[in-house]
């Protein structure tokens, strides 16, 4: 995806607030921090803070494209290959080469507070809600029944990215998390 200058402008100061507040957070808790020691911290207006995250706990949920207008996850993903699509997101996200020059932080930092911290693991879910809504749609608009598209969204989403994700941080983030969906998607074979 190419990006204009001014959605390079902007995708750097999302980032910038990212790592500042990941940093804050690890230095004194999440619950210690506020909304406008983040955004002074960061060198941006609360206000500005607040346009692009909407809350504290939207730093973990928030889609850094999105804020500039750039496609959602569910434009990337092929309804017929699934799998496919979710592995080749999480890797282009996980490659430190395919990622926009503005990204400067790890990828997924802040899953320890999501673990940690009700508001953001309730604010997490509703965001993986919401992106298990939209991939329902595109499947239905394939013409997938809507009860299959219901449970096969979420099951993608929560079951299998979520799923993958938390067990990968668990573990001590010590094998590439692809492999970690890679044991997630087996899995769904052997259901009984």
């Amino acid at each position: 995806m190419v990006l204009t200058l001014r959605q390079r402008t902007r995708l750097a100061a999302v980032h910038q607030i990212l790592d500042t507040a990941m940093d804050l957070f690890d230095e004194r808790g999440y619950t210690d921090v506020t909304v406008e020691q983040i955004a002074t911290a960061a060198g941006v207006s609360p206000r500005t803070f607040y346009r692009y995250f909407g809350s504290k706990e939207g730093l973990f949920t928030t889609d850094p494209y999105a804020v500039i207008g750039a496609e959602p996850p569910e434009y990337h993903i092929d309804p017929a290959d699934l799998p496919g699509s979710l592995l080749r997101m999480v890797a282009a996200i996980a490659d430190p080469a395919q990622r926009d020059a503005a990204q400067s932080g790890e990828p997924w930092r802040g899953m320890r507070y999501v673990l940690e911290e009700p508001a953001v693991r309730a604010a997490v879910y509703a965001a993986l809600d919401e992106h298990s809504r939209r991939l329902t749609d595109l499947l239905r608009a394939g013409e997938m029944p809507a009860a299959r598209a219901r449970v096969t969204a979420r099951t993608y989403w929560f079951g299998v990215y979520f799923g993958a994700l938390e067990q990968w941080h668990l573990d001590g983030r010590k094998r590439p998390l692809t492999e970690y969906l890679e044991e997630s998607l087996a899995a769904l074979h052997h259901l009984p």
